[in-house]
């Protein structure tokens, strides 16, 4: 084991045995520092985005900061103060936010008796090269002025906004868990002992072989306290495009690449995994890509409903849950889709267990405990929707609602953060959505229709008597709503809603028309049910090896 570094701090007592240990995972926290200072301020002095900006992304940013301190706080108050960062805890990696990311985790060692366990995601690097970045912040007018790490490409340059090379970016994050610290009974990575960067390279093709380059895997397998082995692993994939050193990113590869480029990755879990059983060790293996597809979608609806999305593109394939399946690692935290989902896939006598965390920044803000004893490993959720977002935030959207004549969304209403990230949801509908993914002609029904309009286009001939009809627009809302959040939507959505749901699909089985429309929107509403039914079926805690989930794998993959 190489020398520790930094405090020697310990969250755990390595003197107890396995009696109980909470763990906590962060999922794609993406904070963005709203004292970072890029050049452009707003009138309360913050370095803050626009909600057109924030309306037209997955994530929101200003928020982001304190939502990571208000998760924190809620699991300092329970107790839970080994947290692992499942990736993009970094807005886009950028130099000075990722140095506000360092100075806020230490603060938290220091004053809270945290300890963090990182590992990189798609938005913290880039790859062997630095990313340049260009932004739009709000000034004290509310109008958005570009900040560019590239010289004459903004209205202000600023250097520090661009991202490091992967090594580099990565290693300014070396205190929390990149390298060993004294105490640690185990720390190693895929190629021994040594933490060096140096020491942790690989090299890689492109597809004709014609360049070769040098990478950096910031993987590695820690012990911090007796009996409990954290397998954290870089999925970043950087391959060689074959133009001098242009690579292909990871953001939608993950795993489906991983098993191709960096295949000694795989070697080593399955090495690990063999050595936990062994050593009677309990494994937990994190990475930030999934490692069985969240939505369960086997037969690539999405795909026919929206073409290939982002979404799309980053589901593993069921060839590739095999084959990580028969490393024998058992259980897997994953972030990058920002989806508390639970899925498995069960094959050769292997079972694989994925467990999907969502990201603080995106509905519905909530986080993934693990609570490891004796007898089990237990997972649960913790919500922490009741934080406030900070008003002078609202102060800076009406600004810019003012300066852009528009009106507040409902989000700048809303009374907490988990009414927040849920209107965020509606307004990413119209402006991300509905242009960026939905064929036109469907789209535009979205913003006139209703629930019974749609039903009416999958069967003209025949009704469906509802309670209560829906605008299409809601509707749409909750079907992204559910398949992020799954069995945490049904907490937040109206009863009459997703009553509505569960009486579609005896209306829907028997469609075989041959209408484009209706059979878009028969497919559309039959994964409405889908949502529905799993998040019924992934209600509540659960435990390492529990069979209820078994109910909806794929059949070919049983």
């Amino acid at each position: 084991m190489g020398a520790g570094i930094g405090r020697t701090r310990r969250a755990i007592d390595t003197s107890s045995t396995m009696a109980n240990h909470k763990f906590a995972v962060i999922a794609d926290a993406h904070v963005h520092p709203l004292n970072a200072d890029f050049g452009v301020r707003d009138r309360n002095g913050l370095c803050m985005r626009s909600w057109a900006d924030t309306r037209k992304s997955t994530r929101v940013f200003n928020e982001s900061e304190g939502a990571f301190s208000a998760a924190l706080d809620r699991l300092k108050e329970q107790g839970f103060l080994n947290v692992v960062l499942l990736g993009d805890y970094t807005d886009d990696g950028q130099r000075r936010t990722t140095d506000a990311v360092v100075a806020m985790l230490e603060e938290r060692e220091e004053q809270d008796g945290f300890r963090f366990f990182a590992l990189p995601g798609n938005h913290d690097t880039f790859g062997a090269e630095q990313r340049d970045h260009t932004k739009m912040f709000l000034d004290a007018l509310g109008q958005p002025r570009s900040v560019s790490s590239m010289d004459g490409a903004g209205e202000f340059h600023d250097p520090a906004m661009a991202s490091d090379p992967h090594p580099v970016g990565v290693m300014k994050m070396a205190q929390f868990g990149y390298m060993p610290r004294d105490g640690d009974l185990l720390w190693e990575t895929p190629f021994g002992s040594d933490p060096s960067v140096q020491a942790r390279q690989y090299i890689c093709s492109s597809a004709d072989r014609k360049v070769a380059l040098t990478f950096f895997d910031a993987s590695y397998l820690v012990e911090p306290v007796k009996g409990i082995w954290l397998l954290m692993i870089d999925a970043n994939v950087f391959e060689p495009t074959g133009q001098g050193n242009e690579v292909f990113g990871s953001s939608n590869a993950g795993w489906n690449a991983m098993l191709r480029v960096k295949p000694f990755i795989r070697d080593w879990m399955q090495d690990v995994a063999e050595r936990a059983k062994a050593n009677g060790k309990t494994l937990l293996t994190f990475s930030h890509y999934p490692m069985v597809d969240p939505y369960r979608d086997y037969d690539c609806a999405e795909e026919t409903l929206f073409g290939a999305t982002a979404m799309a593109m980053r589901r593993p394939t069921p060839e590739t849950s095999r084959a990580l399946c028969e490393t024998g690692i058992g259980l897997h935290f994953s972030g990058h889709l920002h989806v508390r989902r639970r899925t498995e896939v069960v094959h050769k006598g292997q079972q694989l267990q994925n467990v999907a965390v969502p990201s603080p920044v995106a509905y519905p803000p909530s986080l993934a405990v693990i609570e490891v004893s004796s007898a089990e490993t237990r997972v649960s959720d913790l919500r922490f929707d009741d934080h406030q977002v900070d008003p002078c935030l609202r102060t800076g959207y009406e600004t810019e609602a003012k300066a852009e004549g528009e009106a507040l969304d409902n989000a700048h209403h809303a009374p907490s953060y988990g009414a927040f990230l849920w209107e965020h949801c509606s307004a990413l509908v119209p402006h991300r959505y509905l242009p960026k993914e939905w064929p036109d002609s469907r789209a535009k029904e979205v913003l006139s229709g209703s629930l019974s309009q749609a039903l009416a286009w999958v069967k003209p001939e025949q009704t469906l008597d509802l309670q209560r009809d829906f605008a299409l627009l809601d509707v749409v809302a909750d079907w992204y709503r559910i398949r992020a959040a799954g069995a945490l939507a049904l907490e937040d959505l109206p009863s009459e809603r997703f009553d509505a749901y569960q009486t579609l699909r005896s209306h829907l089985s028997s469609s075989d028309s041959k209408c484009e429309r209706a059979r878009f929107w028969t497919l559309f509403l039959t994964r409405l049910c889908d949502f529905c039914d799993d998040a019924l079926q992934e209600r509540g805690d659960f435990t390492l090896g529990d069979a209820q989930l078994r109910k909806r794998c794929a059949p070919e993959q049983v």
